[in-house]
């Protein structure tokens, strides 16, 4: 099963499709800024450039710091 998965950090967003429950990462990621203000629409907004990117319409895993 394959899923997109997102790492939202403080200074990136990262994006890339996964191979789970194996964890291999399936070629190369994206990475875009964190919007500032992060506020959840603008999160939002980068999260669907990157659903967008990879044509995904599957299962989605996302990643936070806190």
């Amino acid at each position: 099963m394959t899923v997109l998965g997102i790492d939202i950090g403080g200074t990136g967003v990262k994006g890339g499709l996964v191979d789970f429950p194996a964890g291999v990462l399936q070629g190369d990621p994206v990475h875009l800024p964190t919007p500032q203000p992060a506020s959840p629409l603008a999160l939002a907004r980068t999260v669907k450039k990157l659903v967008d990117h990879f044509q995904w319409k599957g299962p989605i895993g996302a990643g936070f710091p806190g």
